[in-house]
């Protein structure tokens, strides 16, 4: 699994990014990061923003067997997707 992350916006409007490959991740980490992706519950892409300025907007691209776009700022993201959101966050240069 390919994951591909871009945070922009916010008050300062930096840009961040990381790119996970579960293949190259101790066993541990790849079955973390599955598993957020799976709880996350992304199956279709879709894109929603609210109103409102000085937010962050994510860009996630999931690629298993099929490619998953999801595209929104930090108040449109599901509740059960925010703990793969905070690792990718946590991740992004």
């Amino acid at each position: 699994m390919l994951i591909s992350f871009t945070q922009s916006g916010g008050f300062v409007g930096l840009m961040k990014h990381c790119r996970v490959d579960t293949t190259t991740l101790e066993p541990e980490e790849r079955t973390r990061v599955e598993a957020l992706v799976v709880a996350a519950g992304w199956e279709a892409s879709w894109e929603k923003f609210s109103e409102g300025r000085d937010r962050f907007q994510y860009e996630i691209a999931i690629e298993r067997e099929t490619t998953v776009h999801v595209t929104c700022d930090d108040s449109c993201v599901p509740p059960e997707a925010r703990p793969l959101v905070s690792y990718l966050k946590a991740h992004a240069v």
